[in-house]
C-alpha cells in the first residue's frame, strides 16, 4: 500500500486534483482510498480565529485518520491535506508565550513523525490562476493565503523529508503524480 499526502494551502486546487487521480487510479483497477482534509469537520473557528481546542481537535482527528487505514488493503491511499497544513494555521495565530511556542515546538515534532508514514508528498502551491471560493473554511484573503504559504514550505523544508512541489494547472498535475507513483 502507499500512502499519498497532497498537502497545501486552501484554493489550490488540492481536492479537485486528489479526486482526477483517484478516478485515474480506478480506471486502472486500483484500489483507492480517499480521506478528506479533516477542517471540514471541525466544530470548532478555524483561519484567523484559529485557538488550541480548535488546533488540537485537527491534530487528533488527522492522526485518527493516519491511524485508522494503516493495516487496511488499500493499493493506494490518498490524503488530503495533512499535520503540515494544521502546523501553517497554528504558527500563524500564535502568541509568543512560553505555552503557545511549546505547543508549537512539539506539533512541529509530531509532524516530522507524521510525514515519515508517506510514501509521497505532493506540495501544491498557490496560484494566481486558482480563485479562493471562499465558503466555511476558506476565507478570500490572498495576504493570509501567501503568509501561510511561506509557513508550510518553511516547514517542509526544515523536516528534510522529499517533497514534490507541483505544477500549476492540475492536467500536469495528475500526469506528473502518476509518474512518479508508477515510476514512468
Amino acid at each position: 500500500m502507499k500512502k499519498i499526502l497532497v498537502t497545501g494551502v486552501f484554493g489550490t486546487g488540492k481536492t479537485t486534483l486528489i479526486n482526477m487521480v483517484e478516478k485515474r487510479l480506478k480506471t486502472l483497477n486500483k484500489n483507492v482510498k480517499t480521506i478528506s482534509e479533516v477542517a471540514r469537520e471541525c466544530p470548532f473557528k478555524l483561519n484567523h480565529e484559529q485557538n488550541a481546542f480548535s488546533t488540537s481537535w485537527l491534530i487528533m482527528r488527522q492522526m485518527e485518520n493516519e491511524l485508522k487505514y494503516a493495516n487496511e488493503n488499500f493499493d493506494f491511499i490518498i490524503y488530503d491535506r495533512g499535520l503540515p497544513d494544521i502546523i501553517a494555521h497554528t504558527k500563524i495565530v500564535l502568541k509568543n508565550d512560553n505555552n503557545d511556542l511549546l505547543f508549537y515546538k512539539k506539533l512541529e515534532d509530531l509532524g516530522k513523525v507524521s510525514l515519515e508514514n508517506f510514501d509521497y508528498i505532493f506540495l501544491s502551491k498557490r496560484s494566481d490562476k486558482y480563485v479562493i471560493q471562499e465558503d466555511e473554511i476558506r476565507v478570500d484573503d490572498i495576504g493570509y493565503q501567501k503568509s501561510l504559504e511561506d509557513i508550510h514550505v518553511e516547514y517542509l523544508k526544515s523536516t528534510g523529508k522529499y517533497f514534490i512541489p507541483l505544477d500549476e494547472d492540475n492536467e500536469s498535475r495528475l500526469t506528473q503524480i502518476l509518474e512518479i507513483i508508477f515510476e514512468i
